[in-house]
């Protein structure tokens, strides 16, 4: 990142006197926030996401919030705390928080010292209390983000990105869970998309990101959300779809969100509505309170 966009956020940073000052009411559109993530409670909602202050790697734990209504919430709530981990890590990207047969995991994008980053697996017996570090769930060789959970033919898989630093090609990989979550298993990682299969704007960057993959199951198909970067420098929320299974065939389908926002994931509000979620602006802006912060939209899929 170039120094204007260093300068940009540490200069808005300093305007975040709210960065974490608990409030018993508000709204959606204040809570700093990016890649947002809402799980259905049944009489709650929680949102978590990425919060940081003056850099991306600044991050000291994974915070949430609560509501009933989706606009006006209650928070943050810490739970996760970088000084009980078990090792030096920054970065604190991209929680998302999944309900299991056993409990709920945390999945979370985290940088150790000295190695490259990757996403974690934490686990919890509800949503809101404090996550237990468990292990890495990524290929330690590779530089990885933005995990997420699925569960095909009975067994699970957490798919990551594959990281433009390493492989300049941006890539959405699957690797299998054990069964008991205890770690993945070996020779399992496989390819499943490149960002340079995106046909909406493609950059002729020799650098292209894949971000944010997260999958919808309809009757007779999967839809993956993800995000990218396109020509003039913009975050954007793309969608493909498979109809032969997680290792099928993707299609591109048209995107789902084009005005600078991104890293989206879908849930069923309480009346039974898909939602899309996402964070916009994708910057930060200098001399005006405007983060990135969580925008709910009705969830709608256009085939070509």
């Amino acid at each position: 990142m170039g120094l204007i966009g260093k300068t940009r956020k540490f200069l808005s940073g300093l305007k975040m006197k709210d960065y974490l000052t608990f409030s018993d009411r508000i709204n959606i559109r204040d809570i700093a926030f990016r890649d947002p993530y809402v799980i259905n409670c049944g009489d709650e909602y929680i949102l978590t996401g990425t919060k940081y202050r003056f850099s991306y790697n600044d991050g000291d734990g994974v915070y949430i919030y609560k509501s009933r209504d989706l606009e006006n919430w209650r928070g943050p709530f810490k739970i996760v705390d970088k000084n009980k981990l078990p090792g030096a890590f920054s970065d604190f990207w991209a929680p998302e928080i999944h309900k299991t047969e056993n409990g709920y995991v945390l999945l979370l994008t985290l940088k150790p010292a000295g190695g490259k980053r990757g996403t974690y697996l934490f686990t919890s017996e509800s949503p809101d209390s404090e996550f237990t570090f468990k292990t890495r769930i990524t290929p330690e060789d590779k530089s990885s983000l933005d995990a997420t959970l699925i569960c095909e033919n009975g067994n699970h898989y957490i798919v990551y990105c594959y990281e433009y630093i390493d492989c300049k090609d941006g890539q959405i990989r699957a690797v299998r869970l054990k069964e008991d979550f205890s770690g993945i298993l070996p020779d399992s990682d496989v390819l499943l998309f490149k960002a340079s299969a995106n046909t909406y704007m493609p950059v002729n960057s020799k650098f292209k990101v894949t971000d944010g993959p997260f999958f919808v199951k309809t009757d007779k198909s999967i839809i993956m959300l993800w995000s990218t970067m396109v020509k003039g420098d913009r975050y954007v929320q793309l969608a493909a779809r498979s109809e032969n299974g997680l290792f099928g065939n993707w299609r591109q389908l048209p995107p789902l969100f084009t005005g600078d926002g991104g890293h989206g994931m879908v849930f069923e509000d309480f009346g039974g509505s898909l939602k899309l979620i996402l964070h916009a602006p994708n910057r930060r802006t200098v001399f005006t309170r405007k983060f990135e912060h969580p925008v709910i939209l009705p969830f709608v899929i256009k085939d070509n």
